[in-house]
């Protein structure tokens, strides 16, 4: 059983298998924009623009008036645009380097989706802030900057807001594939070789 603190409806108009797609992502993409809460108009990187938590981080900055550097594959950068991105960073690029002659200074923030570490918190201005979504994995904080890590937890009111932004076409649900559920172990696999773009969905 699920406590009510931890479900919210599911989005308008999506299947079950969509509507899966958003709660661990969301959730953890919405919770990194608070905790670095950027004010309006201010810069962010993204590293892993193109993936599950990174897709829903640049439509959420977007939607708070953040202005975005996106690092993903080239072959993302149309993706990455369409969801709100400003300007884009191929990941083979040096990051620190490419976003600074982008962002003069540096960007206010960053929110390291890919794991990239000390790439990204080099592109973040002096005392800027910078999260990191995978626990143990923060770099050692440098140049004042303010580092943390996210770590999910459950909040049936933010949910709703993110099943609502997603019923409204705000917010991009993406499948990468459905797998049935004896095949676990292949998901697995396949996340652990990297460049799922959205969510593997296991399905009884």
């Amino acid at each position: 059983m699920l406590d009510a603190t931890a479900v919210a409806t599911a989005p308008a108009g999506l299947s079950a298998v969509e509507a899966a797609t958003l709660p661990l992502n969301g959730l953890t993409a919405l919770q990194s924009l608070d905790l670095l809460d950027p004010e309006p108009g201010a810069t962010l990187l993204v590293t892993g623009a193109a993936g599950a938590v990174g897709g829903y981080a640049v439509e959420l900055a977007a939607l708070r008036g953040l202005r975005v550097v996106a690092s993903a594959a080239a072959g993302d950068e149309a993706f990455v645009r369409a969801a709100g991105a400003r300007w884009f960073v191929p990941r083979s690029a040096d990051l620190a380097e490419a976003v600074r002659a982008l962002v003069p200074g540096g960007v206010d923030a960053a929110l390291d989706a890919a794991v990239v570490g000390i790439p990204a918190l080099g592109a973040v201005r002096n005392r800027g802030a910078f999260v990191s979504v995978v626990g143990g994995a923060a770099p050692v904080p440098l140049r004042g900057i303010t580092v943390a890590e996210q770590w999910i937890a459950a909040d049936a009111d933010a949910l709703a807001r993110l099943s609502s932004l997603a019923g409204t076409g705000q917010l991009t649900v993406r499948v990468a594939d459905t797998l049935p559920l004896h095949e676990a172990a292949q998901a697995h696999r396949r996340l652990a070789e990297g460049g799922i773009r959205g969510r593997l969905v296991l399905v009884p």
